[in-house]
């Protein structure tokens, strides 16, 4: 997972990923990560997740979390 300060960077993130061909899916900010749960999360695959970091850091994309592992209860 990856977490912004905003949307308009989270949609930025996607847009930008999906043009570098890493699959992204943007999905609320899991509770695990934030007792509020406002805001969206990039899910990235463990695989892609640094380059990805790396992609969004040099294209200006503010992240507040990066590369973080969360098991959710299914």
């Amino acid at each position: 997972m990856i977490t912004f300060p905003s949307v308009y960077h989270a949609f930025r993130a996607k847009k930008l990923l999906k043009g570098e061909g890493i699959p992204a899916e943007l999905v609320p900010v899991p509770r695990e990560l934030s007792g509020s749960c406002e805001g969206l999360a990039a899910q990235v695959s463990e695989e892609h997740i640094e380059q990805a970091v790396e992609i969004l850091g040099n294209r200006g994309v503010a992240m507040v979390q990066k590369g973080v592992k969360v098991l959710l209860d299914n």
